[in-house]
């Protein structure tokens, strides 16, 4: 199966403070980083990233890892890095996840033979409350409610025709899923893992290097 991989690694880091998918997390090693080492024992990757940070990530993978500027929106950004791949299927990663594992890739990989658009989720453990100026005014049903992480798994052509309508139109979407489930419609899901956290802010850090050990 031929699989290519976008990490998105062009954001600002407003309100983490710093750009966080170049934050050390232990010894000379980055947050980056462990996304990139994973991703390349499915395919090709690309990496998108900020114009000032071409140099940097192309100095530290070399060349068997691609390289590719980001755009205005996430949406641009994944479409540059979409396009700078010529795999069949694609996988679309935060670059601030760095606690991914090779399991979650491969379900992801495994119901891609038989799905288009597959995303990797977990279920939501606590209660969960519709909240309105203040008050709780009703329980959700969490048994239908799952947090969806990334990697997320796509058939590459049908998301590019997605992003090129969406553009169209003036539609950015933060979420690929999101932008599949308009589109094309429902999404498979497949089981995530609750340690694969998105590091948000200098707190999530310090989580990360406790569940690396």
């Amino acid at each position: 199966m031929n699989i290519g991989s976008v990490i998105v690694a062009a954001g600002s880091g407003n309100r983490f403070g710093a750009k966080k998918q170049f934050a050390k997390i232990k010894d000379d090693r980055i947050v980056l980083d462990y996304s990139v080492e994973l991703l390349k024992g499915f395919g090709d990757v690309v990496v998108v990233v900020k114009e000032e940070d071409v140099e940097f990530v192309k100095n530290r993978y070399g060349d068997g890892v691609g390289v590719t500027r980001g755009g205005k929106e996430r949406m641009d950004s994944v479409y540059n890095g979409i396009n700078a791949l010529k795999s069949e299927y694609v996988l679309i990663h935060d670059a601030a996840r760095p606690l991914i594992d090779k399991a979650i890739v491969q379900r992801l990989i495994d119901a891609l033979k038989d799905y288009e658009a597959v995303i990797c989720a977990y279920p939501v453990f606590e209660t969960i409350k519709h909240v309105e100026n203040g008050f709780a005014l009703y329980s959700l049903d969490r048994s239908r409610i799952f947090i969806s992480q990334t990697p997320q798994g796509f058939l590459r052509k049908k998301l590019i025709e997605a992003m090129e309508e969406a553009t169209k139109k003036g539609e950015y979407y933060s979420d690929e899923a999101g932008l599949w489930e308009k589109y094309f419609g429902s999404v498979r899901v497949v089981e995530g893992k609750r340690t694969n956290i998105k590091i948000t802010t200098k707190e999530d850090i310090e989580i990360v290097r406790c569940l690396l050990g």
